[in-house]
């Protein structure tokens, strides 16, 4: 059985639009789950950003670059004055 990590590392190495395209169909299989039914606007609008980035019009960053940046943020409010 493949695990989580080998799958997840095997859609990181697909091009933008195709991993945008998994994870569209994984948020949408996660509107009816244990996290509840997603409510219309945010169905609707997971919907727009995907078409975005299905046809180009979405700058996709990778996760690396914003956890990143994240870290950095909490890094320099940590840092004492």
């Amino acid at each position: 059985m493949t695990q989580p990590r080998e799958i997840l590392e095997a859609a990181l190495k697909l091009d933008p639009t195709e991993r945008a395209a998994i994870a569209g169909e994984i948020l949408e299989s996660l509107s009816e789950s244990a996290y509840g039914k997603l409510s219309p606007a945010w169905e609707d609008e997971i919907q727009r950003r995907l078409r975005d980035a299905e046809a180009g019009h979405a700058e996709l960053i990778p996760a690396e670059r914003v956890f990143a940046e994240v870290e950095g943020e909490l890094q320099a409010r940590r840092a004492p004055r």
